[in-house]
């Protein structure tokens, strides 16, 4: 009873502590890109494209960039520059040592791009403003609330995919509207996989040969939830040097916890059954269940509980697994 006690103690305890230890700051975010043609343009990369129509906060940030701007008017570089601003924090003014370049469209016009950029950010993080602009007087008068007004009232209905979302002035009413929605990031997808494992099972040591099947679904371009069915084929020797070969199979739910997109953190809990048994090693009725931790890359390990019938001669299990 105390070894079932402090494993679950462990299991809450891993629950509880993973979000706090795995979290990334380099999320992927939703990008949403307004052009007006030469004169500005303006990219916001948002947690989630629907919080620009709930969050009015937002709008507030972008009036006070403003009225922060009629008070360097006069202020700004000659040449290139980039303004850098967070939100009743800090601006900074820098120059840049960006070039003039030109775009040349499809009948070999050239067209003079933006020349100076201004970074707007959120303390919270939640979102993060690019703007290009020529003209700082251009950048004041703009009406950033009728801009994300408009924006915000064209946006497509909420989705789990990381999405690009790209609006212009229609060249014939001047009305923003929708021009490019397209996904981006991971979609959601069938994985296979194979491995090999360590066990640990009564002072007994076993290893195995895994095979798995999982569906991963992904939540704003990273793959966050994943159900898999899984097949250990479990070995062991007797004095003989005989292979004695049992089968569990099992199925299992993981939840990756990071919020980078190439540094996963899968955490999940797995219930098994003995499929073929053979020899002494378990009985017929033995199940187990097991929490799992990717600790690296391909690399998981696993506390278990190997019980039989409902919850009866419980004993542990460790499991350390290699994918290949």
């Amino acid at each position: 009873m105390k070894f079932q006690s402090l494993f679950l103690l462990t299991f809450i305890g891993l629950f509880s502590f993973t979000p706090a230890f795995s979290q990334d700051t380099e999320s992927y975010r939703d990008t949403i890109f307004y052009q007006a043609s030469g004169t500005l343009d303006m990219k916001i990369l948002i947690k989630d494209y629907h919080l620009l129509a709930e969050e009015s906060r937002f709008q507030a940030i972008m009036e006070d960039f403003q009225l922060r701007l009629k008070e360097i008017d006069q202020m700004v570089p000659n040449t290139a520059y980039t303004i850098d601003y967070r939100f009743q924090k800090q601006l900074d003014i820098r120059d840049s040592d960006k070039i003039k370049s030109f775009d040349i469209s499809a009948d070999n016009r050239l067209s003079e791009n933006l020349q100076n950029e201004a970074y707007i950010r959120d303390n919270s993080g939640s979102y993060e403003v690019i703007i290009g602009f020529n003209d700082i007087t251009e950048l004041i008068n703009v009406d950033f609330s009728k801009m994300l007004t408009a924006i915000a009232d064209s946006l497509p209905e909420k989705h789990r995919f990381l999405r690009y979302l790209e609006f212009r002035p229609d060249a014939q009413t001047g009305n923003i509207v929708l021009k490019e929605d397209r996904h981006t990031g991971y979609f959601d997808m069938l994985s296979l996989q194979a491995g090999v494992g360590a066990n640990v099972y009564r002072g007994q040591f076993l290893t195995d040969f895994s095979g798995e099947i999982s569906l991963q679904l992904n939540h704003k371009g990273i793959l966050k939830n994943q159900f898999y069915i899984s097949n250990n084929l479990m070995f062991a020797f007797d004095a003989a040097n005989t292979a004695i070969i049992n089968n569990f199979t099992n199925v299992g739910y993981r939840r990756n916890f990071s919020n980078h997109k190439d540094k996963p953190n899968w955490f999940g809990v797995e219930l098994g059954t003995v499929t073929k048994k053979s020899g002494d090693i378990f009985q017929s009725n033995t199940h187990r269940l097991g929490v799992n931790w990717q600790v690296g890359k391909h690399i998981t390990v696993s506390p278990q509980l190997y019980f039989n019938g409902f919850f009866r001669q419980v004993s542990p299990g460790f499991r350390i697994g290699i994918g290949l």
